[in-house]
């Protein structure tokens, strides 16, 4: 397991003075890469051998969200390997207990194709795989149901992109987390990726009602194909 310990900033704290969703995601993804670089398989590494990691889904149980100041511990460990595949859990402690849980799911592409690779022996021996944190079923797919509301388009900019190039997948959540409905106490949210936005795309959010509670953004090209899809609850 790899852990840091933070202090929750006014940069990363929503309109409640809680830890946004969007910085929860930042908070996950800097602990992997911290992980990565310590053991020498990082950013340079990986572009090195012409591979760079993307995300596919997070799935994501809150206890509850840690306040502006608060003092806590981010974790992360990966579960599993297979082939181009890699699953790993994240965390939030306060004290000594876990307050956010989270499961996910990444894909090894190739920098010049962007067709999967598989993880070469180095990468195997130096990441060690933990068990799985306790949550519920673990499922990647969202059903977004038809119709909804239309939102206004998001024209990707510059701010939107990462060191790949594309859309960051913490933006993805950035975007989409702003269609929450007002006084929505967010417990537990689901994203799910499946194509790369890039610089000057368009965007279209359509908001959906979930069968369940809560609400789906599906974020759409013009043709209606998502993006990324979120469920929040």
């Amino acid at each position: 397991m790899y852990e840091y310990r933070v202090r929750v900033g006014y940069s990363r704290v929503d309109e409640e003075k809680r830890l946004s969703i969007a910085g929860l995601i930042d908070l996950f993804q800097d602990c992997s890469t911290f992980q990565s670089e310590d053991l020498g398989i990082g950013f340079d590494y990986c572009t090195e051998h012409g591979f760079f990691w993307v995300v596919n889904s997070w799935q994501v149980e809150i206890d509850r969200l840690p306040s502006l100041c608060e003092n806590i511990s981010v974790f992360t460990y990966p579960v599993d390997f297979k082939g181009f595949v890699g699953k790993r859990c994240f965390g939030i402690k306060s004290g000594d207990d876990i307050i956010v849980r989270c499961y996910s799911i990444w894909a090894l592409l190739s920098i010049e194709d962007h067709k999967p690779v598989k993880m070469n022996e180095d990468m195997f021996a130096r990441y060690k795989t933990e068990e799985a944190l306790p949550m519920g079923k673990i499922v990647r797919k969202i059903d977004v149901p038809e119709g909804g509301r239309i939102m206004a388009p998001v024209i990707i900019e510059p701010v939107h992109l990462d060191a790949n190039h594309h859309v960051n997948n913490g933006k993805y959540v950035q975007i989409a987390a702003a269609y929450v409905p007002e006084g929505m106490q967010i417990k537990g949210f689901r994203a799910m990726y499946l194509a790369q936005a890039f610089l000057g795309d368009e965007m279209i959010p359509r908001v959906v009602d979930a069968p369940d509670g809560g609400c789906i953004v599906s974020l759409e090209n013009k043709e209606g194909a998502p993006y990324a899809v979120m469920e929040f609850k």
